[in-house]
């Protein structure tokens, strides 16, 4: 086990140099809180659920603070369950795959990893924002844009529905998100 825990933690680590060679600012899901566990078993998905988490969390913090960039800890709750176009909950996460409303499919990761830098910029949604406060916040967004009075354009981002960070507005440093 030791041997895989080493190797583990070299593929975080070398993956973790790769994203900040990229960003100055590296939006990222809380880590702290609990994974859902699946398949192994409670007792060894709680153990490698945790462990992982750790050592993700603390490649971000070494390597991010030895290199310079800034790793800002946003909310998680249903960053993979909403349309990162329009920010509202109206799709439907299978698999590898994230299906709109409108019948447009997105490749679900790219999808939470966008919704997760929007929420770096969302004012209603904090870190601590507790989960359900969130949902309630996401359905009011979905309704306003049901009804009209929310442009469908639009997203939690300022900069409206980032699909990359070559997207970002030229004076702003460059950023990219993590969704675990």
């Amino acid at each position: 086990m030791d041997k895989t825990h080493a190797h583990i933690r070299d593929i975080v680590f070398q993956s973790v140099h790769k994203v900040v060679d990229k960003a100055a600012v590296i939006a990222a899901e809380d880590l702290t809180a609990p994974m859902a566990s699946k398949s192994f078993g409670k007792n060894v998905n709680r153990r490698l659920a945790s462990w992982t988490k750790g050592v993700i969390a603390e490649a971000l913090d070494s390597v991010s603070r030895r290199r310079g960039s800034t790793v800002v800890l946003v909310n998680p709750a249903y960053t993979s369950q909403m349309d990162s176009r329009t920010g509202c909950l109206d799709g439907k996460r299978q698999g590898d795959q994230f299906y709109c409303s409108d019948g447009v499919v997105l490749q679900a990761d790219q999808n939470a990893a966008r919704n997760v830098l929007a929420r770096l910029y969302d004012p209603d949604i904090e870190r601590f924002t507790p989960f359900k406060q969130v949902k309630a916040i996401l359905l009011e967004r979905t309704e306003r844009l049901r009804l009209g009075l929310l442009n469908p354009d639009s997203s939690c981002s300022p900069f409206g529905a980032l699909s990359t960070e070559s997207e970002l507005p030229k004076n702003h440093p460059e950023q990219l998100c993590l969704g675990f």
